[in-house]
């Protein structure tokens, strides 16, 4: 039956979202995800009397608008503050050596892009309101070159590929994702894939590896992936409002709990430069490498006291911050992914959270006193993570909530990106390193070693400075090792 009319179409497309069946275009085909059984005889007869209605519909229908989550309005307020520096984006760097072939490569983004909302979603501000803007179709921002015949092809590429890690997003306008190619030789690509913040956690960099994965294979043996329906980020924002109904104020009070008996003592860095008013975001960067011995007697510290590795780089980098600050009471900030379990594990999306953690070590704990302290303190941030903290600390402090973060990759991307007859290494070393907190850490372990990258901001520390405290704190995990009933002014005197 041919529903070409205005009201026909418009019934199918009511019937076909209520069955939860999402139309896409792919490279100017029409595609759908379906729950099973959802698509019947009579509609699919339908969809196909109709294609060239629908897809001219998918193709000129304007945007449809959703609620934001509470890390869409948080970085896209934060990156409204400065709208042209680059330090919300996230890319990762992938070595690509043998025959590929980038017509599918680029095939295999689009198809992805056509499958998750979030990759064609903009953040517009409607009647007061940041909101989603979903366009029915779009193509992943793709950039290529080839730079063989450069004198240097290496530093070539890194000059192209750092541009593109500084280029800002504009969240009014672009997607948050983007991709370059390069190739610099023969058989040898590097590939980056740089999210903002408002789309990126890592679980989403491991949808699109897989995803890429998945598409790759299937295109380059003449077929098409097999692939379940995602769940797509409104899914997760509903999901999410929902949730908060319920223990609202309970978390709530929680916050209010803990700064109703003080503000965390205002501190400055006690080897601080003179910076400017408005200190610039770019950073040294150190690296804190342990090797796989080292990581396996620091694991078996952590298993005696009954806590994680993050756990325990925690507390020695409370003790660093402690040392260069003089105070004893402190509030870093760490990230944390909220998906609650598999339903949204095929998702890409923002679900970080910037949890803040208060630590009081005036009394001078142990180590091992001090490493339970601060697993309870991450046990308490983390349950009562679902309300946007800045919103309560604001009514009640007018100062930064903290101007330290410290993050765990839960997994990292080595090992995920698996094309036919292609190797596929990530380079680690590549980050952005730009900083809006004054000091930023990021740990994760990789092959049985612990790594650990430190970004300092370069308008408060010299660069002796930054090394030395990177040098504090890896004698802080060897001190904890050696002995965790010392206390930690002792740790500190010894370092």
């Amino acid at each position: 039956m041919d529903v070409t009319g205005t009201e026909a179409l418009d019934g199918l497309f009511t019937d076909l979202n209520t069955r939860g069946i999402r139309l896409r275009l792919e490279g100017g085909l029409l595609r759908y995800t379906s729950p099973p059984g959802a698509l019947t005889p009579e509609l699919r007869a339908q969809l196909q009397a109709s294609k060239a209605a629908v897809i001219e519909r998918l193709r000129t229908a304007p945007p449809s608008v959703a609620p934001t989550s509470f890390p869409q309005r948080r970085f896209w307020e934060l990156q409204r503050l400065n709208p042209e520096e680059p330090f919300y984006n996230d890319p990762f760097l992938f070595r690509l050596r043998g025959p590929l072939d980038t017509g599918i490569l680029l095939r295999c983004f689009n198809a992805i892009v056509a499958r998750h909302e979030i990759l064609r979603t903009t953040l517009q501000q409607r009647d007061g309101e940041l909101m989603q803007l979903i366009a029915p179709a779009g193509e992943i921002d793709w950039v290529e070159a080839d730079v063989r015949q450069e004198v240097s092809p290496a530093a070539a590429a890194t000059t192209l590929l750092r541009r593109e890690v500084r280029r800002p997003f504009d969240l009014g306008r672009d997607a948050g994702l983007r991709t370059a190619l390069v190739r610099t030789a023969d058989e040898e690509h590097l590939l980056q894939v740089n999210f903002h913040n408002t789309v990126f956690d890592l679980f989403s960099l491991t949808v699109v590896l897989n995803e890429l994965s998945l598409h790759y294979s299937a295109f380059a043996a003449g077929q098409s992936p097999q692939l379940q329906p995602p769940a797509q980020y409104s899914e997760y924002v509903q999901w999410q409002q929902s949730v908060l109904i319920t223990g609202m104020e309970e978390r709530r009070e929680y916050w209010h709990e803990w700064f109703r008996h003080g503000d965390p003592p205002a501190w400055t860095w006690m080897s601080q430069k003179s910076a400017p008013d408005q200190p610039g975001f770019e950073s040294h960067v150190n690296w804190v490498r342990r090797s796989p011995e080292r990581s396996a007697q620091f694991h078996a510290m952590c298993r005696r006291h009954g806590v994680t590795p993050y756990i325990a780089v925690l507390a020695a980098y409370f003790l660093t911050v402690r040392h260069y600050t003089g105070c004893a009471d402190l509030t870093i900030g760490t990230t944390y992914s909220n998906r609650h379990g598999e339903r949204f594990a095929s998702m890409i999306g923002a679900t970080i959270l910037v949890p803040s953690l208060r630590m009081d070590s005036s009394d001078d704990p142990s180590m091992a006193v001090l490493l339970g302290r601060v697993r309870d303190v991450l046990a308490a941030a983390l349950t009562h993570q679902d309300v946007p903290v800045d919103q309560v600390i604001a009514r009640d402090s007018k100062r930064p909530l903290f101007r330290v973060v410290c993050s765990a990759f839960p997994e990292t991307p080595q090992g995920k990106l698996r094309l036919p007859g292609i190797e596929a290494i990530w380079l680690e070393d590549w980050i952005n390193d730009v900083s809006r907190p004054d000091l930023y850490m990021v740990m994760w372990e990789n092959q049985s070693s612990l790594t650990c990258h430190t970004m300092h901001k370069r308008d408060v520390f010299e660069p002796e400075t930054a090394a030395a405290m990177v040098g504090l704190f890896e004698s802080a995990l060897d001190a904890m090792m050696k002995d965790a009933t010392q206390t930690a002014s002792a740790i500190l005197a010894s370092c």
